[in-house]
């Protein structure tokens, strides 16, 4: 009897216990609805946000460009090196009271012949004396180390042109000019009369046949290799200095050119031949002149450039009198000989 009332006392309501088991499944259900809802409005946010961000970046903002502001001062800087000879080179300078400028390279100096623009203009802006040793079709580097009858434009090349003046002897130029062409046998026989002992200054430059010609612009190995452009230079600058050291050396960059070849056009600026464009062959050849102390003057980015030069040269080549101009009034503001 007391166990009965005992039970009685604790028996459960079976309703209030499936109340709670509903109540849980309620709330077990509520938690897994909220995580969902939680995770599709996240998404719709960052959805919403990338929308309005897109609008936004369509909508753009006003550009504060000026098509007539002045930009220069973020032009490519020209890349001149200007080396003034010192107290110790100038000694022993023969001193005849005539500025005295020789002129090497090919068409910049060889163009129309003793009626040249660039050595004529060059000679009204230094008040200077001329002398024209350049050649037509000749290049700054050599086609063969060693000189070879089967091919004698070599002869006229920088290398030999320099080391005739330098040495005074024009029989090996002279000889094989005249299988060239009548102009480099004519050219060559005036080469002889010349006394570069009595220059102040040496003045190279060349266009870009050696670039069209696939000429090498350099050789890591070998400094002298004369069958590149820095090769020959670097030997012609070198046998000058030691020849006659008083003579201030001016190297010209290529300018900005192009040309057709066998119909098709090349342009300097932009295509590479295997060896570089032209602004790899005027790099080089700063560099060349830096390491041996002389003036470098860019006329690629300091004269006439890919904007102007179809104002400054005839053909997109050869330059014409407003280019000669040019160049020569650069020189000029450059370069002082005393």
């Amino acid at each position: 009897m007391e166990k009965k009332e005992f039970d009685d006392e604790f028996d459960f309501d079976e309703e209030l216990l499936d109340q709670v088991d509903s109540d849980k499944k309620v709330k077990h259900g509520r938690k897994k609805w909220n995580a969902h809802a939680i995770f599709f409005i996240i998404v719709g946010c960052v959805f919403l946000f990338a929308i309005v961000r897109l609008l936004i970046w369509n909508q753009g903002k006003k550009s504060d460009y000026d098509p007539n502001a002045d930009t220069s001062e973020f032009d490519t800087e020209p890349l001149d090196y200007i080396q003034p000879l010192n107290s110790t080179q100038l000694e022993g300078k023969p001193d005849d009271g005539v500025t005295t400028i020789f002129c090497l390279g090919n068409a910049p100096f060889a163009d129309d012949g003793d009626n040249n623009l660039l050595a004529k203009a060059l000679g009204e802006q230094m008040n200077a004396t001329v002398v024209n040793a350049s050649f037509a079709d000749s290049f700054a580097s050599q086609k063969n180390t060693s000189y070879d009858e089967a091919y004698p434009a070599d002869s006229i090349s920088l290398y030999y042109v320099v080391k005739a003046l330098t040495t005074g002897d024009y029989a090996a130029v002279q000889k094989s000019a005249a299988a060239v062409s009548e102009e480099a046998a004519s050219k060559a026989s005036a080469l002889a009369s010349m006394d570069l002992s009595t220059a102040d200054c040496v003045v190279i430059m060349y266009d870009l046949s050696d670039y069209i010609d696939h000429r090498p612009v350099m050789d890591p190995n070998d400094e002298n290799n004369l069958l590149t452009v820095n090769g020959c230079l670097n030997q012609a600058i070198q046998m000058i200095q030691n020849t006659y050291p008083y003579i201030r050396i001016v190297v010209l960059s290529t300018p900005a050119s192009g040309k057709t070849i066998d119909g098709f056009y090349v342009d300097g600026n932009i295509q590479n031949l295997g060896n570089g464009t032209l602004v790899d062959y005027l790099g080089n050849a700063a560099n060349v002149c830096m390491s041996n102390g002389v003036t470098f003057i860019d006329t690629y980015f300091g004269v006439i450039h890919v904007e102007n030069r179809d104002q400054l040269l005839r053909d997109d080549y050869h330059l014409n009198e407003d280019g000669a101009k040019a160049i020569a009034e650069r020189f000029a503001k450059l370069v002082t000989l005393d």
